[in-house]
């Protein structure tokens, strides 16, 4: 049989008729010349003796040299039983549903079924996996993502400094492949070899304010003359020692200065579960205050520029540079602070944890405990402001621990209402 009849010239000059015909290359290859112009290459073949044609493609989209593999690719697939038609149908549906299962798509329906997450975490997890992840592999279908894929994408983000980074990708990239293994839509899972791969950082706590610098702070911060409202963020940061985010957060929808309470919602919890700070006097003047200047909105410290939006989270640490701080302490820093300068006071360390909203170990009644020991809670905090007043005016460490010391009146009357509690 004469095969390759054609050739490259012979396609492009083959002349416009009237009627439409074939022109021959052999191997049952044909090119089919229409009146408009229009050429398309046909593969004849036959499957238990019955006649078939195969649309291979139109020229010059499907060059004769291309037209010739496609027919020798056809013919593989005739000897076998297969059509060639039904073959490439099979092919663009697996191409389709492959699209549909990419690591980018999956990884976003991942994300839509984590809706217990906070908007600051669920922030994290898109913004990260947009910048690193899905630039490299999120157009990979996510059975074809290997170890060999994700390895030199983790290191390259941990040699630019961002070790943890790297880590958490391992980390919600593994969560990704067990969601796509769930949904039946791979078994496939590289991150187990990569454990260990990047190692993480030591942590850098924050820092304590000392003995010494808690007065220059408290002194300082009084006669700065910045926004009133960072003023008194800073001020019921110290008196509170919540979470820096859980204070910027805050709505005044929380708050109960009646009753001098303030719940924040579990929602913008860390641990998901319901949190009660009471309000020392002194908070309570504070916010008081704060409510004349943004009690009007929903936050109580609104974003100077976008007022819907809240506070900036570099707000608070650079008003701490201004102070002199900077290097020295950040607003989160207050938690370790008021946790050191208790613990060497003696306050009990499941008043001043729970207070922190650590998680607590007995997690069948965690989310329910929110209120326990809130009574003497309640004293703690106020005991709290008093030793920041204390400090402030210059009383000596001395004289703090005489009045609120383990030996103090302070301390008895603390004790035995946490006592009853215990009951």
């Amino acid at each position: 049989m004469a095969i390759n009849l054609l050739s490259a010239r012979k396609v492009e000059t083959a002349p416009v008729k009237n009627k439409p015909y074939w022109l021959k290359d052999g191997g049952s290859l044909f090119l089919w010349v229409q009146p408009n112009n229009s050429k398309l290459w046909r593969y004849r073949y036959r499957i238990a003796g019955r006649p078939n044609m195969f649309a291979i493609g139109k020229y010059p989209d499907i060059t004769l040299e291309s037209a010739r593999a496609e027919r020798d690719a056809a013919r593989a697939l005739v000897k076998r039983g297969i059509h060639p038609s039904l073959d490439r149908k099979a092919n663009f549906a697996s191409q389709v549903e492959a699209n549909e299962t990419t690591f980018q798509s999956v990884a976003k329906k991942w994300i839509a079924a984590n809706k217990g997450w906070t908007c600051a975490y669920k922030s994290q997890v898109e913004t990260n996996l947009a910048k690193y992840v899905f630039p490299k592999i999120g157009m990979l279908p996510i059975g074809e993502v290997k170890a060999g894929h994700l390895r030199p994408l983790m290191l390259s983000v941990a040699e630019a400094g961002a070790e943890t980074i790297a880590i958490l990708i391992r980390q919600w990239s593994c969560q990704i492949f067990s969601y796509a293994g769930t949904h039946g839509i791979t078994v496939n899972d590289p991150t187990p070899q990569l454990k260990g791969l990047v190692k993480r950082p030591q942590v850098k706590h924050n820092p304590p304010l000392t003995w010494e610098e808690v007065p220059e702070f408290l002194n300082k911060l009084d006669s700065w003359a910045g926004y009133r409202t960072t003023v008194l963020a800073l001020q019921l940061m110290s008196a509170t020692f919540v979470r820096t985010v859980e204070l910027r957060k805050a709505a005044w929808k929380e708050f109960d200065l009646d009753n001098a309470m303030w719940t924040i919602p579990k929602e913008r919890m860390k641990m998901r579960r319901p949190h009660l700070v009471p309000l020392s006097a002194q908070a309570v003047a504070t916010l008081t205050e704060l409510k004349t200047l943004t009690g009007g909105g929903a936050f109580l410290f609104p974003n100077y520029r976008r007022p819907t939006q809240v506070m900036s989270p570099t707000t608070l640490n650079r008003a701490l540079d201004c102070l002199g701080f900077r290097g020295r302490f950040s607003s989160h820093g207050f938690r370790s602070t008021a946790t050191t300068l208790l613990g060497l006071l003696g306050y009990p360390d499941k008043l001043v944890d729970r207070q922190l909203a650590h998680g607590q170990r007995d997690s069948s009644r965690a989310p329910y405990d929110h209120t326990k020991f809130i009574n003497s809670r309640r004293i703690m905090m106020q005991d709290w402001a008093d030793i920041l007043d204390a400090l402030k005016a210059g009383k000596t460490v001395a004289q703090v621990t005489g009045v609120f010391g383990p030996l103090s009146m302070r301390r008895v009357a603390l004790l035995k209402v946490s006592e009853r509690e215990n009951q």
